[in-house]
């Protein structure tokens, strides 16, 4: 995804008891101790002011999304706790009965409505919510179910339009066949009035047209089952009913369906505390997921909606091995786990340790998968990127698909390449190691300890996969050598993230230029002191920035990329539930339930809650709209290509926002941009345009390979507004551009096909003075028709012109106009060419295969002519004089320069081609077609010809007669 919200635990037991909590922080003095005294009880104080008592309520709709929010949704409204009396709600919103704990309200005006419960002595107290509730301009949704389509990777979805208010409670829960009445009468009477929706891929930005089934208002499609169509958007085409629109609806994909076996003796897996729960999932499907708790390890493929438990057979483990799992991941093969410092991995039918078998070694402390989803990212030909890191205190490992690891280097060899000093190499330890925002890039936190004091100090070095170099960067941290680090890089061009331990969040954005610790409402690092001593549990963070602190005891605490402070949110589950942050076949973040090892879910509507919990706070987003054409695709740009994208941003006058465009990468990049200005009544409008190309002229350089390697790579591309606040909504947008060749980019010769043919063994003989170089003998080829496709069919005396195209995979780009070469694989020389060196227009001698392979007689054909070597002949500064009567042989869309057959007899030949235009790409372009003539054959000439399924004959052609084309022959000798 594209890529996908991600979460990780700090991976560590909070302190058992208040003994071992003193312990850790060790000894205080007096005035410290009355500072901290005073800390938490004015910390205590706002957590009463914003309602975080022991009871708490929220709210729900119909369904389970909140993406419809407006005074038509009924609105349940759900208290948990003691002495109750009723709910506190404005006028203009009804209640069916106010003095029940689970109730259901409407508000039929637009605006923010506070809603608050009424307690006995502690109304005050009373946690209040600020609800936004729309108008209804969207008041239906669209439901779908998919399913795989059986031993083919397409997926089919069926979809229909139901109303959330009156829907069937199968609908409602997310698990109807077939539409209800009202739905089926709904989605034809949008269907009568014009409703086409369209299924768009938000990543690669095709679009599927469903069409309607024979059963009257269900629509279905197939499409196929890539990671690029993971995340999928149902769009209507703006057609109301009653005033109302369809909403759009996003929704996850997933292929990966895993089943694991078990057998009624197998034992669980486990964490050694209640409050410790670790998950993982994978970053292209994070619906699908696992958690490993106190009580179970729990395996989903649908976030949750159906779960497996994961148990593995007696005397695999330890008890004590079994029951304190200390990592977990989830890749292709199975579900990963370290405990005791070994990876074990449950497959769907077996449980296998990963040991030196493997080249993994018995001391690992930590495993990490990718943080980010690039379905659309292609590496360079022969780089393969990995899925996984492995490491201990002195090593690090990669592992890639089908289960294999290595080593990518020790700690001795890191150091000496940073050129840190001998004696700090046992000093340092690999602390940590995570997936950075780059698709290439790993990060390690090396940590050393500081002489005569409680702290460490941490060192960011990158590694990058594509160019297999190592940095240290421009970043160093200090922490208390008692606390254990996690990280995770958001998704952006520039290196920002964020590093915390149990107690803190510490923030680097916009590659290390804005640093410093995520402060509470009270100006305080240590967030526990503002969540009842909790410790952080999880870090939440998703593609567009927002960002979510979860602590031990279930009290949350909102950021957001750029944002260097936190907000409280409101409270939603209770304090004694073992919950993560995961997410939900819609894409949206849902809270989970993990005691006793079962998962409940309750969808979570962050945004509504976030602008509820600062509603009161003095902050508003500076601009009104921020908008671009950059969407979640990574772009390739080839030599000739240029990359054009725009920005709108709308604000208040003289607020003096703007749009910032951010390149990480080699700078291989050039840019224009043009900014247009417009102000209205009091509203301004900038249009920031930005193309991004390459001016670089590769013709009749020295150094072709070397200047190609130095204008190649990968660049990521950020675009966000120069000001912003948590109101704001989503603007980091961010796009990676591949510059170089695509793998899949290809040429064809136009009307070439390559399929199967009649005959499938082809055999015939060229006769010796037909070939290049005199040989003494005549050439025996073996024609491969499944290399090579059918063979065009060309009269004699006709000339041929290819004519190439350029694909890239099966789409096709252009018809090519570049120079292009042309030869004989097997070395047949009895053709020529219509144009000469003079008609061409050449001033100076043109190249030919005879003088190319004469300049490099050590090459083989393929290689001795092509866009590394290619002077063209226009230029009295090039080249020099000669024969300009002779054949020109190099043909482009234009020069009209064709192919003629010398002898004027029938034959065979295998052609292949290759673009030398050293401006045109950088791929090396070629494609191989065969073509055979025929025509009138000489009287010296004869066939011997094999029928397929007949014997050996002499065919005797009288002289000059027309041979027929070899359509049903499998073996030709001519």
């Amino acid at each position: 995804m594209s890529s996908w919200p991600r979460g990780r635990s700090v991976g560590r037991s909070l302190p058992t008891s208040d003994a071992a909590r003193k312990r850790s922080r060790g000894r205080y003095n007096i005035r410290l101790f009355l500072a901290m005294f005073w800390k938490k009880v004015v910390a205590a104080g706002v957590l009463l002011l914003l309602g975080y008592s022991s009871a708490l309520w929220r709210y729900r709709t119909n369904t389970k999304t909140y993406s419809i929010f407006n005074t038509r949704t009924t609105i349940h409204l759900e208290y948990e706790g003691p002495d109750f009396i009723e709910w506190d709600i404005p006028g203009v919103c009804s209640v069916k009965n106010r003095t029940l704990q689970n109730t259901i309200m409407i508000c039929s005006v637009q605006g923010v409505h506070t809603i608050r419960p009424k307690v006995y002595g502690k109304t005050a107290e009373a946690e209040e919510r600020f609800l936004y509730v729309d108008r209804p301009s969207e008041c239906f949704l669209w439901y779908y179910q998919s399913s795989r389509v059986d031993n083919k990777p397409i997926q089919n979805i069926v979809m229909w339009i139901y109303d959330p208010e009156n829907a069937s409670p199968e609908e409602l829960a997310n698990n109807a066949s077939q539409p209800s009445i009202n739905s089926m009468s709904l989605s034809s009477q949008f269907f009568s009035m014009g409703e086409e929706p369209t299924i768009l891929s938000v990543i690669s930005y095709d679009v599927y047209i469903p069409e309607i089934t024979k059963q009257e208002g269900i629509w279905e499609v197939q499409i196929p089952h890539t990671k690029a169509n993971v995340l999928l958007m149902i769009k209507g085409n703006s057609v109301a009913f009653q005033d109302c629109f369809v909403a759009h609806h996003p929704f996850l994909v997933s292929y990966i369906s895993q089943n694991f076996t078990q057998n009624s003796e197998d034992l669980p897996l486990t964490t050694s505390t209640e409050e410790n729960i670790l998950f993982d999932w994978h970053p292209c499907f994070p619906a699908n997921v696992v958690t490993i708790s106190h009580w179970e390890t729990l395996y989903s493929n649908d976030a949750f909606n159906t779960t497996q438990k994961i148990r593995i057979p007696p005397n695999m483990l330890t008890d004590e091995e079994r029951e304190n799992i200390q990592d977990i991941s989830l890749i292709e093969e199975g579900i990963i786990f370290l405990t005791a410092g070994r990876l074990y991995l449950r497959r769907t039918n077996d449980f296998l340790k990963l040991d030196q078998t493997f080249h993994i070694p018995s001391n690992i402390t930590g495993t990490e998968t990718r943080t980010w989803c690039w379905p659309e990212y292609v590496p360079k030909e022969g780089l393969e990127l990995s899925e996984i890191i492995l490491w201990t205190k002195k090593e690090v490992f990669l592992g890639y698909a089908g289960l294999r690891f290595f080593k990518l280097i020790c700690l001795e060899e890191l150091v000496e390449i940073l050129k840190l000093h001998e004696e700090d190499i046992n000093k340092f330890t690999i602390h940590r190691a995570t997936y950075t925002s780059d698709p290439t890039g790993i990060a390690l936190l090396l940590v050393h300890p500081i002489m005569g004091s409680q702290s460490s100090m941490m060192h960011l070095v990158f590694y990058n996969e594509n160019t297999i170099k190592w940095e240290l960067q421009d970043f160093v941290l200090y922490f208390p050598q008692d606390q254990k680090l996690n990280a995770l890089f958001l998704y952006s061009a520039l290196p920002n993230f964020v590093i915390w331990d149990t107690k803190t969040v510490y923030y680097s954005y916009h590659k290390y230029s804005k640093n410093g610790y995520m402060l509470s409402p009270l100006g305080y690092q240590d967030l526990t002191s503002f969540a009842n001593n909790s410790y952080i549990h999880q870090v939440f963070i998703d593609y567009f920035g927002n960002g979510v602190i979860k602590m031990y005891n279930n009290i949350m605490l909102y950021f957001k990329i750029d944002v260097t402070d936190v907000s409280l949110l409101h409270k939603w589950v209770n304090e004694n539930e073992n919950t993560v942050i995961l997410i939900n076949t819609n894409g949206e973040p849902l809270l989970t339930n993990l005691n006793y090892g079962f998962a409940k879910v309750s969808e979570y509507p962050l945004m509504l809650e976030l602008y509820s919990s600062i509603y009161t706070e003095v902050t508003s987003c500076p601009y009104l709209l921020f908008e671009s054409s950059i969407y979640l695709n990574d772009i390739r740009m080839d030599k000739r290509d240029e990359l054009t994208f725009w920005s709108q941003i709308v604000y208040p006058e003289n607020y003096g926002v703007y749009s910032i465009v951010e390149i990480n990468g080699p700078e291989i990049l050039k840019q224009e941009r043009n900014v247009d200005y417009e102000t209205a009544l009091g509203i301004c409008t900038k249009n920031l345009t930005v193309t991004l190309y390459q001016r670089v002229d590769y013709e009749a350089v020295n150094n072709y390979s070397q200047l190609q390697d130095e204008n190649m790579g990968h660049v990521m591309i950020q675009l966000r507004p120069s000001q912003f606040a948590k109101t704001c909504p989503s603007s980091n947008q961010a796009i990676h551009v591949l510059v170089g060749c695509y793998t899949k980019r290809h040429i064809v010769l136009k009307g070439y096909e390559n399929k199967k043919c009649r005959h499938e063994n082809l055999k015939y003989e060229i006769e010796k003075q037909y070939l290049r170089g005199n040989p003494p003998e005549n050439k025996l080829i073996n024609y491969n028709v499944s290399e090579y496709g059918c063979p065009l069919h060309i009269y004699m005396t006709e000339k041929f012109h290819p004519v190439l195209q350029l694909y890239d995979d099966d789409e096709f780009v252009e018809d090519v106009t570049a120079n292009f070469i042309i030869w004989e694989i097997h070395e047949r020389i009895d053709f020529s060419y219509t144009v000469t060196m003079h008609s061409a227009g050449c001033v100076n001698e043109a190249q030919t295969w005879k003088s190319m392979i004469k300049e490099n007689k050590d090459l083989p054909i393929d290689k001795v002519w092509g866009p590394e070597n290619y002077r063209h002949c226009f230029s009295f500064s090039s080249g020099k004089p000669g024969d300009l009567s002779q054949p020109y042989e190099i043909i482009n869309s234009s020069n009209k320069n064709e192919i003629i057959w010398k002898t004027h007899h029938i034959g065979f030949y295998v052609f292949r081609v290759k673009i030398i235009d050293p401006n045109y790409s950088f791929c090396e372009l070629t494609t191989t077609f065969a073509i055979e003539i025929f025509g009138i054959l000489p009287r010296s000439h004869y066939g011997f010809i094999h029928l397929v399924g007949s014997d050996h004959y002499h065919l005797h052609l009288p002289t000059y007669q027309l041979l027929p084309v070899f359509k049903n022959f499998s073996k030709i000798y001519l």
